[in-house]
C-alpha cells in the first residue's frame, strides 16, 4: 500500500478527478435507487387510495341457514376457512346479514313503491357498525324488547321521514306476520367511501340502486336470528390489508384472492347458492402494472449515469495510464508481474472510490431530503426522508465496485514490451480498427433492434413465456443504446470533419486557429470528445423526455375532455333553454351543442362512438391536436360544414315573441283514441331544433293557442311541426293548422306564409308517408297508419309524425380509419348509417386519426345542423343534446367550471382539472424528477471529465510547443492555439451531442411514455424539445470547456520555460 501511496503522489490531479467522479456517479446512482423506491411507494399508495370497495375487498354471500346455531356454524366455519385460504394475508372480516321479502306498510314518506305498489324493507344487522358509523340521534340498538329497537341510516330516515320515537311496521312477505320496529337511533357513516359500505350499498341514498328496496334498517344481531331469519342471507366482506404488500405480496395476494372466490364458499359448505365476488385481482395486476411501469420510466436515466460515469472513470483511468506508460514499462523491465501491477492499480482504485462509498449514502439521503421540498414532489406525497438503510449501502457499494472496475479496465489489457507500446501509440494495428469498428456495428444494431421492437410493441414491458409481465431489459435500455451508438458513429466523422477544417484554415491568415485545428488533428483518441458529446445528448434526451412526457399530459386531458370543459347531462338530455343558461356562465366564451350515440360498425367487436356538433362554431371550442385532424382542424371543421344539409325554413319576424293560431285534430281507424299533442319545431341561429308545446287536442276538437317563444337565442326560423297520439294499426289522424301569426308580445302578430319555401311532407320514423297542403297561413295533414298488420300484432303504441319540407343533401361525416376499416368505406363513399335515431345517407368527408371526447379508435363525427336536419325532416325527431363543449376564457377558466356545477343536472369534465391530476401521478412526477437528476449528473460527470482532458493536453502539448516557441512561436500564439483546439474539440462535441440527443428523443421518447397502465398515452406523444435548458446545458458545457482551457492557457509560459529546460534530455 505504501508504494501505492508513493505512486498516487506524482497523479494526485487525475487521481482527485476520479475521486470525484465516481463520488458524482455513487452519488446519483444511490440516490436514484433510493428515490425510485419512494415514487414505487407512493404510486402504490395513490392507486390504493383511488380503488373501488370491489377492488379493495371480497364479498361472499351465501343463505343464513334455518336456525341461530346454523348460522352461528356457518359464521365461523367460512372465518376459518378463510384463515386458510388466506395463506398468511392478514384481513379483517365483518359479518352482515339481510332479511328477506320485509315489505314496509302504510305512510313510507317520499319512498316510491316498485311497478306492483309495493315498498321493501332492507332490514340488516352489522358487525362492528359503531367502529364505522356514529350517532347523529339517539342510540345504538339492543336486543330483547318487544318491538324490535332499529337504527336508520340518515338518508333512509328521511326518505321515510321517521326519527327516534317513531314506530315502522315491517310485514313478512312470506307468512304476512307484521314486526313492530321502534326507531331508537340514526346514525351517518364515519367515511362514505370505507370499503366496509359494499356491506350495505344502499346507505347512501337510502335506496338499492335500481329497486324499491329502502334501508338499511339495522338491528342487532340476537334480534335479527330471532325474528327475521327466515330466508334471510349473509354476508362476509374481506378486506386484506394492502398497505405493507410488497411486489411478493401482491402476489400472494392476488392469488388468495382468486382462490377465495372460486374454492372457499364450498369448502366452508355454504351450498350451491353461496358466491364470492371482487376486483381484487384487477386492483393487484394494476398495482403490479403501476409498479413496473414506475421501474421502466426509472431505468433510463439510471443507464444513462452508468454509461456517462462509467466512460468519465474510464477515460480518466487511460489518462492515468497513459501517464505512466514508461513507469509501468520500467516496473515489469525489473521484474513485476503484470498480476502485481494490476494489484497496485487495484489499490489505487479503492483509494479513489473509498470516499465514495462511504460518503455517497449520506449525501443521497441529505439531497433527497432536500428535493423532497420541491413543490412538484412534495404535491404527490414522496416520502424523501426516510433515512439510511441497507438497500442504500448496498447501491452504493455496488456502485462503487462498478467504479472501481472501470478505473482497472485499462491495467487489465495484456501487457507488451515498452517498445511494442510505443509502437502500437504511434502505429495503432488493424486489428484494433476491425475491433472498433464490429462495436460501432453491435451498438448500432443493439439501438435500431431496440427501436424496432419498440415500434412493434406497444411499451418496454413484455411477458415472459409463463404470461409474468416483467421490464424488457433491450427495450428499456433502447434510448441509452440510442444514445451511445448515436455519438460514436458521429464522432466516427471527426478525422475527415477536422481535416476539412485544416484545408479552410489553412487559406486563412490565422496562424494560432491553424495551428489548434491541426493539433486536435493528431490527437490519438476522441475519448473526451466523446464524453461532451455523451454528456450533451443525455442531457438534451433527459430534457426532451421530460418536455415529451409534460406535452402528453397536456394533450392527453385536452384529448379526454375534448374542450375547457364538457357538460354530460345527468339525465341523458338537455332541459329547455340550457344553452343559454351555460353561455351566460361567467367565463363562458362559447358553448357546443353536441349529440353522443354509438354505431355498430361491425358484427363482432365494440360499436363506435358517434359524436355530432356544430363544425362550424367547433374550432374556436373543440381541442384537436393538428396532426390527430389530418394537418388542420379547421380544415376538418371546414370539410364538414362546407356540405351541410340545408332544409327551406320559414324565417319569423325579427320582433317576434309569440306564435298565435288554431288547431284542429280528427282521429279515427284505431281501437283506441287518445288526444293529440301539437308542437312547433324551431330553429335557432346555431341551427338547434327546439320544440315549443302547442297544446292537446282531442277528438274533432279545435283549441286555440298562443305561446312565448323561447327567450334568448332569436332570430328563430320555423322548421315544421310534430305531433304525438297513441293508436293501432289503421289509424288514421287529420290535422290541422289555421291562422297561425308571430310577433310581439301582445299584438295580434303577423301571418305566417307557409306556402314560401316549396312543398310540404308527412312523416313518421320510416320516412315521408303523405303531402299536405299548404294555404297562407294554415296548413292541413293527414296520416294513415299502416293497416297491412293485423291480428293484434300492432297493438296500440305511441305513435309520432311530423309536417316538415324536404332537406337536402347528405350529412356529412369525418370517421377514423379503425371506422372506415370496419364500415369498409374511403373517404368521399356515400352510404347509409343509423344516426341520430334513424337511418341517414351519409357521406364520408374526412379521415382524421383520433376524435377527441374519450372515444374509442373507431369514432364517427357529424356536422350537427346537417344530422339534426335530417332526422327532424326526414323522420320527424327532435333529439336534445346529450352533452355541452364549453370554451372558456383563460382568466375565468376556474369561473366557470364553479359556475357549472352550481347549474345541477350535469357532470362537469374540466380539461385543466384532468391535467392536474395527471400531472400529480407520482410515477410520471418521479420519472421526470429522475430525469433532471440523470441531466444534473451529466453535467458534473461531463465537466470532471473536461477538466481532466484539458489538463492532460497541456501537459501533452508541452514538449511541442516548447519547440514552437524555441523556433519563435510567441508565448500568445501558443496560449491561443490551445484555445482554438479545445474550441473546435469541446464545440464538436456539444454540437454532436445535440444532433444525437434530439435524434434518439425523436424517434423513441414517444415511445418510452407510458400511462400508469403499461399502455401508450392517447393520443400518442409528440417530441417537445424543451430548447432553453438544452441550450443552457450545451452553452454551459462549452463555456465551461473554454474556462479550463484558458486556465491552462494561463499558465502556458511556465510549462513552456520548464519544458525548454528538458529538451533533448531523452537523447
Amino acid at each position: 500500500m505504501r508504494l501505492a501511496l508513493r505512486r498516487a503522489r506524482g497523479t494526485v490531479g487525475l487521481l482527485l478527478a476520479a475521486v470525484g467522479a465516481t463520488l458524482v456517479a455513487t452519488v446519483a446512482l444511490t440516490g436514484l435507487a433510493a428515490y425510485h423506491r419512494e415514487v414505487v411507494d407512493s404510486g402504490t399508495r395513490t392507486v390504493l387510495s383511488g380503488a373501488t370497495a370491489e377492488e379493495q375487498t371480497i364479498l361472499v354471500r351465501a343463505a343464513a341457514g334455518r336456525t341461530a346455531g346454523a348460522l352461528r356454524e356457518r359464521d365461523e366455519t367460512l372465518r376459518t376457512r378463510l384463515d386458510v385460504d388466506l395463506a398468511g394475508v392478514p384481513a379483517r372480516v365483518n359479518a352482515a346479514g339481510y332479511a328477506a321479502g320485509r315489505q314496509l306498510r302504510g305512510d313510507t314518506g317520499d319512498a316510491v313503491p316498485d311497478s306492483g305498489g309495493t315498498t321493501y324493507a332492507s332490514v340488516v344487522f352489522l358487525d362492528d357498525l359503531a367502529a364505522h358509523a356514529r350517532l347523529t340521534a339517539g342510540d345504538w340498538p339492543r336486543p330483547g324488547d318487544e318491538a324490535v329497537q332499529v337504527a336508520l341510516a340518515q338518508p333512509v330516515a328521511s326518505v321515510l321521514r321517521v326519527g327516534v320515537g317513531d314506530r315502522i311496521p315491517v310485514t313478512d312477505g312470506f307468512t304476512g306476520s307484521v314486526t313492530d320496529m321502534a326507531v331508537v337511533g340514526v346514525w351517518t357513516p364515519t367515511d362514505p367511501r370505507d370499503p366496509y359500505w359494499r356491506l350495505a350499498p344502499e346507505t347512501a341514498s337510502g335506496v338499492l340502486p335500481g329497486s324499491a328496496t329502502y334501508g338499511p334498517l339495522t338491528v342487532h344481531r340476537e334480534d335479527f336470528t330471532a325474528r327475521f331469519l327466515t330466508n334471510a342471507s349473509l354476508g362476509w366482506l374481506v378486506e386484506p390489508d394492502l398497505t405493507a404488500a410488497d411486489a411478493g405480496g401482491l402476489d400472494r395476494l392476488a392469488e388468495a384472492a382468486r382462490r377465495v372466490s372460486t374454492h372457499t364458499p364450498a369448502a366452508a359448505g355454504l351450498g350451491d347458492s353461496a358466491v364470492a365476488s371482487t376486483a381484487l385481482d384487477d386492483l393487484v395486476q394494476r398495482l403490479q402494472r403501476a409498479t413496473l411501469v414506475g421501474r421502466s420510466a426509472l431505468v433510463t436515466p439510471m443507464l444513462l449515469v452508468v454509461v456517462l460515469g462509467g466512460y468519465a472513470l474510464l477515460l480518466v483511468a487511460v489518462l492515468l495510464t497513459e501517464q505512466r506508460r514508461g513507469e509501468t514499462a520500467l516496473l515489469r523491465a525489473r521484474g513485476a508481474a503484470r498480476w502485481q501491477v494490476a494489484a497496485l492499480a487495484a489499490r489505487e482504485a479503492v483509494l479513489v472510490v473509498a470516499p465514495a462509498a462511504v460518503l455517497a449514502p449520506l449525501a443521497a439521503v441529505e439531497l433527497l431530503g432536500q428535493a423532497g421540498r420541491l413543490p412538484a414532489l412534495a404535491a404527490v406525497s414522496l416520502r424523501l426522508d426516510d433515512g439510511l438503510d441497507a438497500m442504500v449501502w448496498l447501491v452504493a457499494g455496488l456502485a462503487a465496485a462498478g467504479c472501481a472496475l472501470a478505473m482497472l479496465a485499462p491495467s487489465l489489457r495484456r501487457g507488451d514490451s515498452y517498445v511494442a507500446d510505443l509502437a502500437s501509440r504511434s502505429r495503432p494495428s488493424r486489428r484494433g480498427v476491425v475491433q472498433r469498428a464490429g462495436l460501432d456495428v453491435v451498438l448500432v444494431g443493439s439501438a435500431l433492434l431496440g427501436w424496432y421492437q419498440l415500434r412493434r410493441y406497444s411499451s418496454p414491458l413484455s411477458r415472459s413465456q409463463g404470461g409474468d409481465l416483467g421490464v424488457d431489459p433491450l427495450l428499456a435500455a433502447a434510448p441509452t443504446l440510442g444514445v451511445l451508438a448515436g455519438a460514436v458513429l458521429a464522432l466516427r466523422l471527426l478525422p475527415p470533419l477536422t481535416r476539412l477544417a485544416q484545408r479552410w484554415v489553412d487559406r486563412r491568415p490565422w496562424t494560432a486557429l491553424m495551428l489548434g485545428t491541426w493539433q486536435a488533428g493528431r490527437r490519438p483518441h476522441a475519448g473526451p470528445v466523446l464524453l461532451l458529446a455523451l454528456a450533451v445528448a443525455v442531457g438534451t434526451l433527459a430534457w426532451s423526455l421530460a418536455g415529451t412526457s409534460q406535452r402528453s399530459l397536456g394533450d392527453q386531458a385536452a384529448h379526454r375532455a375534448g374542450a375547457d370543459l364538457r357538460l354530460v347531462e345527468a339525465d341523458g338530455a338537455a332541459p329547455p333553454g340550457r344553452g343559454d343558461q351555460l353561455t351566460g356562465l361567467t367565463g363562458v366564451a362559447s358553448a357546443l351543442a353536441t349529440w353522443r350515440d354509438t354505431l355498430r360498425v361491425a358484427p363482432a367487436g365494440d360499436p363506435a362512438t358517434v359524436l355530432a356538433f356544430d363544425a362550424a362554431a367547433a374550432a374556436a371550442v373543440v381541442r384537436i391536436r393538428p396532426d390527430l385532424a389530418g394537418g388542420s382542424p379547421a380544415e376538418l371543421f371546414g370539410a364538414l360544414s362546407a356540405q351541410r344539409v340545408t332544409a327551406a325554413d320559414v324565417a319569423l319576424p325579427a320582433d317576434a315573441r309569440r306564435l298565435t293560431g288554431r288547431l284542429s285534430t280528427r282521429v279515427g281507424g284505431s281501437r283506441v283514441v287518445t288526444p293529440v299533442r301539437s308542437w312547433a319545431v324551431l330553429v335557432d341561429p346555431r341551427g338547434g331544433h327546439r320544440r315549443v308545446a302547442l297544446g292537446v287536442t282531442g277528438q274533432d276538437e279545435q283549441a286555440r293557442f298562443a305561446v312565448d317563444l323561447p327567450a334568448g337565442s332569436g332570430p328563430w326560423r320555423l322548421a315544421g311541426f310534430t305531433a304525438e297520439t297513441v293508436g293501432s294499426a289503421g289509424l288514421v289522424v287529420d290535422w290541422r293548422l289555421t291562422d297561425l301569426r308571430a310577433g310581439p308580445a301582445g299584438s295580434p302578430g303577423t301571418p305566417v306564409d307557409l306556402t314560401v319555401g316549396g312543398p310540404w311532407q308527412v312523416v313518421d320514423r320510416a320516412g315521408p308517408v303523405a303531402a299536405p297542403t299548404a294555404t297562407g297561413n294554415a296548413l292541413t295533414a293527414r296520416y294513415a297508419r299502416d293497416t297491412t298488420t293485423t291480428g293484434g300484432r300492432f297493438a296500440p303504441s305511441t305513435v309520432q309524425i311530423g309536417v316538415t319540407r324536404p332537406a337536402v343533401g347528405r350529412v356529412p361525416v369525418a370517421v377514423t380509419p379503425a371506422a372506415l376499416t370496419q364500415l369498409r368505406l374511403d373517404v368521399g363513399a356515400q352510404t347509409r348509417l343509423f344516426l341520430g335515431g334513424a337511418e341517414v345517407d351519409v357521406t364520408v368527408v374526412a379521415a382524421p386519426a383520433a376524435l377527441p371526447g374519450d372515444v374509442g379508435d373507431a369514432a364517427l363525427l357529424a356536422d350537427l345542423p346537417s344530422l339534426s336536419n335530417r332526422v327532424f325532416h326526414d323522420h320527424g325527431i327532435v333529439r336534445p343534446p346529450q352533452e355541452w363543449w364549453l370554451a372558456t376564457r383563460p382568466e375565468q377558466a376556474g369561473q366557470a367550471a364553479a359556475a357549472a356545477n352550481t347549474l345541477g343536472g350535469l357532470t362537469v369534465l374540466d380539461r385543466r382539472v384532468v391535467a392536474a391530476e395527471l400531472a400529480r401521478d407520482p410515477f410520471g412526477v418521479g420519472a421526470r424528477g429522475a430525469l433532471f437528476a440523470a441531466a444534473l449528473a451529466a453535467v458534473l460527470l461531463a465537466a470532471v471529465g473536461v477538466a481532466v482532458d484539458v489538463s492532460a493536453t497541456a501537459r501533452r502539448r508541452a514538449s511541442e510547443l516548447a519547440v514552437l516557441h524555441t523556433l519563435g512561436a510567441g508565448h500568445r500564439l501558443v496560449a491561443r492555439s490551445l484555445l482554438a483546439e479545445q474550441a473546435l474539440l469541446a464545440g464538436t462535441g456539444v454540437l454532436v451531442g445535440v444532433v444525437v440527443g434530439v435524434a434518439v428523443a425523436a424517434t423513441m421518447a414517444p415511445l418510452v411514455i407510458l400511462t400508469p397502465s403499461a399502455d401508450r398515452p392517447d393520443p400518442p406523444p409528440l417530441l417537445q424539445v424543451d430548447w432553453l435548458p438544452v441550450t443552457a446545458t450545451g452553452l454551459g458545457l462549452l463555456l465551461l470547456a473554454l474556462a479550463f482551457s484558458a486556465a491552462a492557457a494561463m499558465t502556458v509560459r511556465r510549462r513552456l520555460t520548464a519544458a525548454q529546460l528538458r529538451i533533448g534530455e531523452g537523447q
